[in-house]
């Protein structure tokens, strides 16, 4: 399983969470919004590009969305 950070739509409120997948198959994804942490600057700017690639890429919508596998 790999995971990557991606946009959601959630009641038309945009949010930055961890997705889950199963090969190309998305699981799930966290319950919450997620924060920039890190032990040290280096990981702080690790977690913000992941934030700014996620921009690039399609928003998930939650609404009517059908899990392949399971809910985190």
């Amino acid at each position: 399983m790999n995971w990557n950070h991606r946009v959601v739509e959630e009641e038309g409120i945009l949010s930055i969470r961890e997705v889950y997948y199963d090969g190309e198959d998305v699981n799930g994804w966290t319950e919450n919004a997620i924060g920039v942490v890190g032990e040290n600057e280096e990981e702080l700017r690790q977690t913000l590009q992941w934030m700014l690639a996620a921009l690039d890429k399609p928003i998930l919508v939650s609404e009517g969305f059908e899990f392949k596998g399971f809910t985190v």
